[in-house]
């Protein structure tokens, strides 16, 4: 079939969630494709807790995936002039964008009365026609600000996949006979069954991650968090969470608070 209509839907996405994808699904539904484009440069407020544009971009690919119809492409603003000098460059990037597609009725979908007037002014002449519309910010009941400032509060509006970078990694590691197993199954139970596993992707990936998993007997950089049972091991394994960068993060169990997997 052919694709007549492009709907063009763009934002920072620091992090995505549900308003996004409502809207986007929306877009969706008025188009016969959708060209997500996210947006950013150095040092924006993404990149200030972590999520740098690129890591946006590979998660909103991730994030539609199987969608056919809704593809994702990314806009550095880093090397632009700052607005309103900017304009210029920033709508020849975003047009750059749109050569591979050959829909004649392009929309695109904005959150900001400002864009209407300086998208408006500069579509090309060409054999294509163009339009802005105002995206319904009604269907967005959270902002990313609000998720930025408490992800935990708002951990529901968070889109799945930019869910594991706002989840808390406690990592539980001690020698054998260490009871280690058995204290993460039960620390996992008192948070609300949070997910446990030995793998962190398998655990941040999990249906049930609230915003905290364990990881048993595991070490990574990732880890907000290490419960080290005191064992004869002691030596071997602060080697191990050195090597990981993992120093200052290291929480030594007595052993009466440890319950030994006997």
């Amino acid at each position: 079939m052919e694709k007549k209509r492009l709907g063009v839907y763009f934002g920072t996405f620091a992090p995505f969630h549900k308003g996004h994808q409502q809207q986007i699904y929306k877009c969706a539904a008025l188009n016969d494709q959708v060209l997500l484009v996210v947006s950013g440069y150095t040092n924006d407020r993404g990149d200030k807790i972590g999520l740098p544009l690129s890591q946006r971009y590979q998660y909103l690919q991730e994030a539609f995936a199987d969608e056919a119809d809704i593809n994702v492409a990314m806009l550095d603003e880093t090397d632009l002039p700052p607005m309103p000098q900017g304009w210029d460059a920033w709508f020849t990037r975003l047009f750059g964008l749109l050569k591979k597609y050959q829909s004649q009725e392009i929309t695109f979908y904005v959150g900001e009365p400002e864009y209407v007037t300086e998208l408006g002014a500069r579509f090309p002449q060409d054999t294509r026609t163009y339009k802005v519309e105002m995206a319904d910010r009604q269907d967005i009941k959270i902002s990313a600000t609000e998720i930025r400032e408490n992800p935990l509060l708002h951990w529901n509006e968070i889109n799945p996949v930019f869910r594991r970078h706002f989840t808390k990694i406690i990592g539980i590691i001690g020698g054998r006979k260490s009871g280690k197993s058995t204290l993460v199954r039960r620390l996992a139970r008192s948070f609300n069954n949070a997910p446990f596993a030995e793998k962190i992707e398998q655990a941040i990936t999990s249906a049930g991650n609230q915003g905290i998993v364990f990881i048993d007997n595991t070490l990574s950089p990732d880890m907000d968090l290490v419960l080290l049972i005191p064992s004869d091991n002691d030596a071997a394994l602060l080697k191990k969470i050195a090597e990981q960068g993992l120093t200052e993060k290291v929480v030594r169990l007595d052993d009466e608070e440890t319950i030994r997997d006997m």
